[in-house]
């Protein structure tokens, strides 16, 4: 708000507006297992317990997600996760930048730490994982400032600062001097790496940038930007955002297919009484041991009427889900072909559930 309205000037922790509405996703641990969600250029603010206390300052959190792109599991459950592969994109500085460090970067280095407070930081790291020393950055005056021993990792002394610092804020309809943050680690979560420098585009220009990654957030510090965009924020729900659902026309990879033991366990036809498609679905259960993503799977009657499963559909260990040849809004445990008509034939037909790469894993006939 302080931003927007042009009290102060910093980075966003967030963004000036939403980048997309409200949107429900898995989540294994929330009421009806689905949890609430928003996207931001810098966030995804999240709603796991709509029952919850609305006063707690954690009624809405951030979500983890430097520790999804870097780890490559991406979260659905408190304890939950899906196997991808950590994120191919630039932490910070233009996205094409074909030189700059990314999330996988980050994952060779997330268990390395240095061991003096106070030192110099002149560690550099490479988009190839490399890591080294420059001298010359000493001059910057970053050093390592503060030790968390929950994750093992120091936080440089330009974040550090920040984390700490004040400003404007809009806080019971007034603009108010105040911390920026409850807790200092309130917005980045503890950090997940030591900060690294290393030279990345941004505009076009080459810059020495100062990265570090917490769980909620990656920080970059660059010296040579005025004092109050020194440090910033990196557009990680954007980034996010695109790991998890990709761009419109991507083509299916190992990388973003799960398959497994997935089955038709019934379907209900087409009933006698007048009403088309209203009552039609097939039941589709997972008896496999982990959670399935239907992301390209796909059902087919008999005579090859197909329905593809859209991005976002996950089924956990031994769940079910129903999909209704009508149409209807989609929840965790019932997807919608969005016909008019019925597909079932009542004197007989057959189901297959194919999987994407193609491979026809079950059939149900009757």
């Amino acid at each position: 708000m302080p931003i927007v309205a042009q009290q102060t000037q910093r980075t966003w922790m967030w963004g000036p507006a939403a980048t997309t509405g409200l949107l429900s996703e898995p989540y294994v641990n929330s009421p009806g297992g689905t949890r609430i969600v928003q996207y931001f250029d810098k966030s995804r603010m999240e709603i796991n317990n709509r029952d919850g206390d609305r006063s707690s300052p954690w009624y809405v959190t951030n979500g983890l997600l430097a520790s999804e792109l870097i780890s490559g599991r991406m979260a659905v459950g408190d304890s939950a996760w899906l196997a991808r592969e950590p994120a191919v994109v630039n932490v910070a500085g233009d996205a094409d930048d074909p030189a700059g460090p990314t999330y996988a970067t980050f994952a060779t280095v997330r268990d390395a730490s240095r061991s003096v407070q106070g030192a110099p930081i002149v560690a550099t790291l490479a988009r190839d994982g490399n890591v080294d020393t420059n001298p010359w950055l000493a001059q910057w005056g970053a050093t390592d400032a503060e030790w968390v021993s929950l994750t093992g990792h120091w936080v440089a002394s330009p974040f550090w600062a920040f984390m700490q610092s004040q400003g404007t804020v809009y806080k019971g309809g007034i603009y108010a001097t105040e911390p920026l943050f409850e807790n200092p680690f309130y917005a980045t979560g503890y950090p997940i790496t030591d900060a690294y420098w290393a030279n990345v585009r941004v505009g076009g220009t080459a810059s020495d940038v100062l990265v570090q990654c917490f769980e909620r957030r990656c920080l970059t510090y660059t010296p040579a930007n005025s004092p109050e965009w020194q440090v910033e924020a990196g557009n990680i729900g954007l980034h996010y955002y695109t790991w998890r659902y990709g761009q419109a026309g991507e083509t299916l990879t190992p990388a973003n297919i799960t398959t497994g033991d997935l089955r038709i366990d019934y379907i209900l036809a087409d009933p006698s009484w007048e009403e088309g498609a209203k009552y039609e679905y097939a039941l589709i259960r997972n008896h496999d041991d982990v959670t399935i993503h239907l992301k390209g799977w796909q059902v087919k009657d008999e005579s090859g009427t197909t329905f593809t499963f859209p991005d976002g559909v996950f089924l956990l260990p031994g769940a079910s889900l129903r999909l209704h040849v009508a149409k209807g809004l989609n929840t965790p445990t019932d997807i919608y072909w969005g016909r008019t008509g019925a597909v079932w034939n009542n004197g007989g037909d057959s189901g297959y559930l194919i999987d994407p790469t193609g491979k026809t894993v079950s059939g149900y006939f009757y």
